[in-house]
């Protein structure tokens, strides 16, 4: 029988499922909506939102998967945003316990910290810095590069005459 509960490591987690539910329970009337912030063929990033049945927003959340991290992303990159960010809103909003990461988010992060990723070269990180629709979604970019990454975009987009707008250490 499925609980809802995954046990990873010793630590119990609610799933994404279980969280919705028990929000539809708990707060009818108040919505829980979804916004595609950025997608190409390599990346999506999206944003959950909790309102009240004023439409008074109460918790947000985001979410980035890359469609070459897994398997499973190559397929299906924007559901997986999509239910991460929804975990995330509802964390927020305090339904879940404390932790703000699903239990397929913990689960990838200990494959990943298994598997480091290899970096995008200093153009496709320029490219995607300077091609952010908004300021909203060129933070979510360059909060996600490492130090060695920013100097390396900073680097190349002067060796361009390139102004990287909004892209701040924050």
């Amino acid at each position: 029988m499925n609980t809802g509960i995954v046990n990873i490591k010793g630590k119990e987690y609610q799933t994404v499922a279980l969280r919705v539910q028990k929000f539809r329970e708990t707060y009818p009337t108040w919505s829980l909506t979804s916004e595609v912030l950025f997608r190409d063929s390599d990346c999506v990033v999206m944003k959950s939102i909790i309102a009240d049945e004023t439409g008074r927003v109460l918790a947000t959340g985001h979410a980035e998967e890359y469609r070459k991290s897994s398997q499973i992303n190559g397929t299906s990159a924007l559901e997986n945003a999509e239910t991460s960010a929804h975990g995330r809103s509802l964390a927020a909003l305090g339904i879940g316990g404390t932790e703000f990461a699903s239990a397929n988010e913990v689960l990838n992060a200990k494959h990943q910290q298994a598997n480091p990723r290899t970096t995008k070269s200093k153009a496709e990180l320029v490219k995607l810095i300077n091609e952010a629709s908004s300021p909203e979604i060129l933070s979510v970019f360059w909060k996600a590069l490492s130090p060695e990454e920013r100097e390396l975009v900073r680097t190349e987009a002067a060796h361009k005459g390139q102004e990287l707008k909004g892209a701040k250490d924050a």
